[in-house]
């Protein structure tokens, strides 16, 4: 799957890492060691609840196997639209297009279990991932208040959705 950062190297002296060198697949028990590079340990705690509750999970991978990013994508019957509950990549490795080779992924998979549309929240507080959304054709439909253990009080953000093809 293709970036959007055209060949942007991961710096340091470290081996180049696009989005062109990632794969991405179902995510496997062994991978939730790594999901600390995601977020903070009630966030882990969260991945690792959800992803035994069965809400499938993909990760984009590099060369050694190991998670860089993940989405969770929740499938809920009689729901309009899959949901994207939660994204992230590692902090030295975005802005390399895996972010969007995930997203691009969720809708796939999303498409192939027959929803029409994909949705996502996105607080204010993080502009870069909104309008990375945006220029990945997801649009804002509604304004709200996100609420979840340890989120700040008020936590405004918008909905956004995407149809998908």
């Amino acid at each position: 799957m293709g970036g959007d950062d055209n060949g942007a190297s991961v710096g340091g002296g470290r081996d180049l890492v696009t989005a062109e060198q990632v794969r991405i697949r179902p995510c496997e028990a062994r991978d939730l060691e790594h999901f600390g590079a995601f977020g903070s340990d009630r966030h882990v705690e969260h991945c690792r609840t959800t992803f035994a509750e069965g809400v499938p999970m993909l990760v984009a991978v590099d060369g050694n196997d190991t998670p860089v990013g993940k989405v969770h994508v929740k499938l809920e019957a009689g729901r309009g639209a899959a949901l994207i509950e939660a994204a992230g990549v590692a902090p030295e490795m975005r802005r390399r297009g895996i972010c969007t080779a995930l997203m691009r992924a969720a809708e796939v998979f999303a498409s192939e279990e027959g929803f029409a549309a994909l949705e996502l929240g996105v607080e204010d507080t993080n502009p870069d991932a909104r309008r990375l959304y945006e220029r990945l054709g997801y649009r804002s439909v509604a304004r709200m208040d996100f609420l979840y253990d340890g989120a700040p009080t008020p936590n405004p953000g918008v909905l956004m959705r995407k149809e998908l093809e």
